[in-house]
């Protein structure tokens, strides 16, 4: 797994109809208008937010690669796959990312896992002092409180949690080599967790690579631990790191006040926004909610003329729908594709 295998991935799936900086925003994770909307409309919500801080020259580096080796090409200022890019993404590996559901919070789930690893080790040879290997302070008060009360000289209390993070790493799914980087990642009295120096030289992947592989076993080991009643010491540990609200806070004010009864106008002048931002929340809300009522905005017949014509001419681009139907407003046009579950089929 690289960078540039997932951003082969996610051009295949905006199908040409996306410029080659709407990949860097979706795995940034950006919470602009249009990149909320690509998350619905070209079903690519497991990678968003996977790499928030990904660097603008590293993302370039991904993508020269793929224009160099003529699996990609710039049309204009769209990207697609070439022939031989279609038969690649059919070799690619399945993909488990949930970056919809962490947006860059699995971090701090195994930031909470290496603290408690570590403390325990000290704590069970009667050490009370040492440097937390997690700077954050978040991190270290929520692992203290999380201790209070509990035997933490006792060494069947650190088998116990040791137990049930072995059996869910098994559970989860992930690769060999994927226990292994997450293992490694671990400190303890004793050891001292590798570096992604040090892991690329005895693996042999990249270190992008192997960040890769690691933030997608998190997004496997989460929902493990989530959806069971097995590990209950695991379940606090991963306790608020799955995003609550997939609104943005801006877009759950307005969705206060729209369940209120208020028109776009005068949400807008109360929240005194532009109305265009408020349509980016309508947007949000109706991409989260099924029940969202759609028309209230478009009807029932312009939805079904507009998927039709969608699909009649393979593309969701804007500029080319709203040239067959003049009638419609962008935001329509793009309610319609975002709320309709027709479109993802």
């Amino acid at each position: 797994m690289n960078l540039s295998s997932i951003l082969l991935f996610v051009t295949n799936q905006m199908n040409g109809q996306r410029t080659l900086n709407a990949g860097l925003h979706l795995l940034r994770g950006k919470k602009s208008g249009q990149t909320l909307t690509d998350v619905e409309y070209f079903n690519v919500k497991p990678f968003f937010g996977i790499l928030p801080k990904l660097e603008e020259a590293t993302y370039a580096k991904a993508a020269d690669k793929l224009l160099d080796s003529g699996l990609i090409i710039q049309d204009e200022k769209f990207i697609k796959l070439t022939e031989e890019g279609h038969k690649r993404v059919e070799e690619l590996p399945e993909f488990h990312f949930k970056g919809w559901d962490y947006r860059g919070r699995e971090m701090i789930f195994f930031g909470r896992i290496a603290l408690l690893i570590q403390a325990l080790s000290y704590l069970r040879e009667g050490e009370t002092s040492f440097t937390p290997i997690q700077r954050d302070r978040d991190i270290q008060l929520f692992v203290k409180r999380l201790l209070v009360d509990q035997p933490v000289n006792n060494p069947a209390f650190a088998k116990r949690i040791g137990e049930e993070l072995k059996t869910a790493l098994l559970k989860s799914g992930m690769s060999d080599v994927q226990k292994y980087i997450f293992a490694c990642r671990l400190s303890g009295r004793t050891e001292t967790a590798k570096t992604w120096d040090q892991l690329t030289a005895e693996i042999g992947e990249d270190s992008d690579g192997l960040r890769l592989l690691f933030i997608e076993s998190l997004h496997r080991l989460l929902p493990t631990v989530e959806d069971a009643d097995d590990f209950p010491f695991l379940k606090n540990i991963a306790f608020d790191i799955k995003v609550s609200s997939y609104l943005t806070d801006s877009a759950l004010h307005t969705k206060r006040l729209f369940d209120k009864g208020l028109s776009l106008e005068d949400i807008a002048s109360i929240r005194k926004l532009k109305m265009s931002t408020i349509e980016d929340h309508i947007i949000e809300m109706a991409m989260n909610d099924i029940r969202f009522p759609v028309t209230r905005f478009v009807s029932e017949e312009q939805i079904r003329k507009v998927v039709s014509k969608s699909e009649e001419m393979g593309t969701k681009r804007l500029k080319l729908l709203k040239n067959e139907f003049e009638a419609l407003s962008y935001f329509e046009l793009r309610l319609i594709l975002t709320a309709s579950k027709e479109v993802d089929k």
